[in-house]
């Protein structure tokens, strides 16, 4: 899997990138999790795996000073989300073909976008901030069939931990919910030199090609990831033990909820295949539904 960058070389970020960040006023910042990426190499090699299409409705997250956002701009229409008021000011000239929302993805309703398009959906692309990364895919799940796919810059260990599968010490409750959802693809890797400021560990591409329903019929999804939640809740324990101490329902019926679905108790949480946490979801609300 192709590489860009090496924790060897130390050019420093672009003048044209420390010019642009002064003229906003916008330092760079951890708590933001703000970090731009430097290298043209990184942006042809994230259009090169993404390929956005002429007819694909662009919703950029976090463009920044626009590095990625050049290379989208094919698209039918464009759609930039940026937390900067300054940024935003910046990218509206820039891209006057562009319609900039200035907010924070999180708490933004993408539907509210694909009502304005007649019912098209999205193609996202964004560099995410590692902090807010989680909360980002959640609530991309949240909006389908809103969005169609989304490609995403992330660091790596998070992204490999989006694609792993059970058996793998990755798999977990964001595995679990974003593989119900979406066929999964990694793409190329890059560096820590990458970016400006610099990042301490490499970042990956990933993929998610949304599905119109979730890839197994899960019932009331709500209670569907509470309990993958508690199968998780103590990960290193075995599984009746994990979900007995998470308290999502009372402890005797724990054990029974597991016989009915037909999994062993002493199995640990990130052996367990999709489906076999559906008839988890199943066996524990029927066994603490009262009789009618």
């Amino acid at each position: 899997m192709s590489k860009y960058g090496s924790k060897r070389r130390h050019e420093g970020p672009p003048r044209e990138v420390l010019n642009a960040l002064r003229a906003s006023g916008v330092r760079p910042s951890k708590e933001k999790g703000q970090n731009f990426v430097v290298r043209p190499e990184v942006i042809d090699a994230i259009i090169s795996f993404g390929k956005p299409l002429e007819h694909e409705h662009i919703l950029e997250i976090g463009p920044g000073l626009g590095a990625l956002t050049a290379g989208l701009c094919g698209g039918a229409s464009l759609t930039l989300v940026e937390l900067e008021p300054t940024f935003c000011s910046a990218l509206a000239q820039k891209f006057p073909h562009a319609t900039i929302v200035q907010g924070d993805v999180r708490t933004i309703d993408i539907t509210g976008f694909e009502q304005a398009l007649k019912g098209e959906s999205f193609a996202v692309f964004g560099n995410l901030p590692y902090v807010f990364s989680t909360e980002i895919i959640f609530h991309l799940i949240a909006m389908v069939p809103s969005v169609n796919r989304a490609v995403l810059l992330l660091q790596k260990e998070f992204a490999q931990r989006v694609a792993s599968g059970p058996g793998s010490r990755a798999y977990g409750v964001l595995s679990v919910m974003a593989q119900l959802w979406s066929d999964v693809s990694l793409g190329p890797i890059v560096g820590g030199d990458c970016f400006h400021p610099p990042t301490k560990v490499d970042s990956q591409v990933l993929e998610l090609r949304f599905l119109k329903q979730p890839r197994v019929d899960v019932g009331d999804i709500f209670w569907f990831r509470r309990v993958v939640q508690g199968a998780f809740h103590a990960r290193r324990k075995k599984l009746h033990n994990s979900l007995k101490a998470a308290s999502i329902v009372p402890a005797g019926v724990v054990d029974r909820a597991l016989e009915i679905a037909g999994i062993d108790s002493s199995r640990r949480a990130e052996t367990l295949k999709i489906d076999e946490f559906v008839s988890l979801a199943a066996a524990l609300k029927s066994a603490t539904t009262p009789a009618a």
